[in-house]
C-alpha cells in the first residue's frame, strides 16, 4: 500500500513538472521567468556594435538550459550573442546592423533548452530606442584652452561638442594623441555637450602639437571605441 502511494505521488509530481514547464514557457513575464532591466536603453542610429548589460534573476547557463538575450523589432526576433556573467547578469552584443536605422525594439531574455522542442521561458521586455538626434552627430566643436607653455602644471581642459554619454557601459573619454601614442585623460562628464579633462604635467613638459578627441564606448567591452573628430592643442616653447 505504501509503495503504491509512493508511486502515485511520483507520477503526479512528474505530471505537475511537465505541465508547469509548458505553462511558464508560453507565458511572457509569468512567475518564475527572469525579470530584467537593461543598460543602456538607447543608441544613436549608425552606432557601431554595442555591448548591452542585462540585469535580473534566474539566468541559466546549463548545457540544456541557457538564457539568451533577444532583440525583437519589426516583427522579427534576433538572438544576440550572449555572455553569461552570473545568475543575475548577462551581457549581449547588439550588432551595428540592428542599430543602422531609427527603430523601437524590445529586449527580453529567453531561457530554455536550445536543442529542445518546448518553447523558451520568456522574461518581461524592455524598450530600446535607436534614435536620430537634432543636436548633431557625435563630435567635438571646441576645446579650451587650445595651448599651453612647456613645463606647465596639470591643466584642466574643457571640451564642447555633442552626443557625449555617461552610462555604465557607454562612456565618453577625452584622449590626447601625440607622437604616435594615445593617452586617455581623467575625464569628468558635465553634460551631453561638455566634458572636462585633466592634461597631466608630464604631457606638457616639452613642446608638441597634439590632437585632442573624444572616444565613446564600453570601457569593459571588446569592441573598438567610436571616435570623434580631433582638434589641435599646442604645447609651445617657453
Amino acid at each position: 500500500m505504501k509503495t503504491r502511494k509512493a508511486a502515485s505521488l511520483c507520477f503526479l509530481t512528474l505530471l505537475i513538472v511537465i505541465g508547469g514547464c509548458g505553462s511558464e514557457s508560453s507565458s511572457k513575464g509569468s512567475p518564475g521567468a527572469p525579470g530584467i532591466s537593461i543598460s543602456p536603453i538607447s543608441s544613436i542610429a549608425g552606432s557601431p556594435d554595442l555591448v548591452l548589460t542585462v540585469s535580473g534573476s534566474n539566468f541559466a547557463h546549463a548545457t540544456n538550459n541557457k538564457s539568451v538575450v533577444v532583440w525583437s523589432a519589426n516583427g522579427s526576433d534576433t538572438f544576440l550573442e550572449t555572455t553569461f556573467v552570473s545568475s543575475t547578469e548577462l551581457t549581449a552584443v547588439i550588432p551595428a546592423a540592428l542599430l543602422a536605422n531609427p527603430v523601437t525594439a524590445k529586449v527580453l531574455v529567453e531561457t530554455g533548452d536550445p536543442m529542445g522542442s518546448l518553447p523558451f521561458l520568456k522574461s518581461n521586455s524592455i524598450t530600446f530606442s535607436v534614435t536620430t538626434t537634432s543636436s548633431g552627430p557625435f563630435s567635438i566643436s571646441s576645446i579650451s584652452p587650445m595651448s599651453a607653455v612647456a613645463g606647465s602644471p596639470d591643466l584642466t581642459l574643457t571640451v564642447t561638442g555633442s552626443q557625449f554619454v555617461n552610462d555604465v557601459h557607454n562612456k565618453s573619454f577625452v584622449v590626447w594623441s601625440a607622437n604616435g601614442s594615445d593617452t586617455s585623460l581623467h575625464t569628468t562628464f558635465d553634460s551631453n555637450t561638455q566634458l572636462t579633462a585633466v592634461i597631466p604635467a608630464a604631457l606638457l613638459a616639452n613642446p608638441v602639437t597634439a590632437q585632442v578627441l573624444v572616444e565613446r564606448g564600453d570601457p569593459m567591452g571588446s569592441v573598438p571605441f567610436l571616435k570623434s573628430n580631433s582638434i589641435s592643442f599646442r604645447v609651445n616653447s617657453p
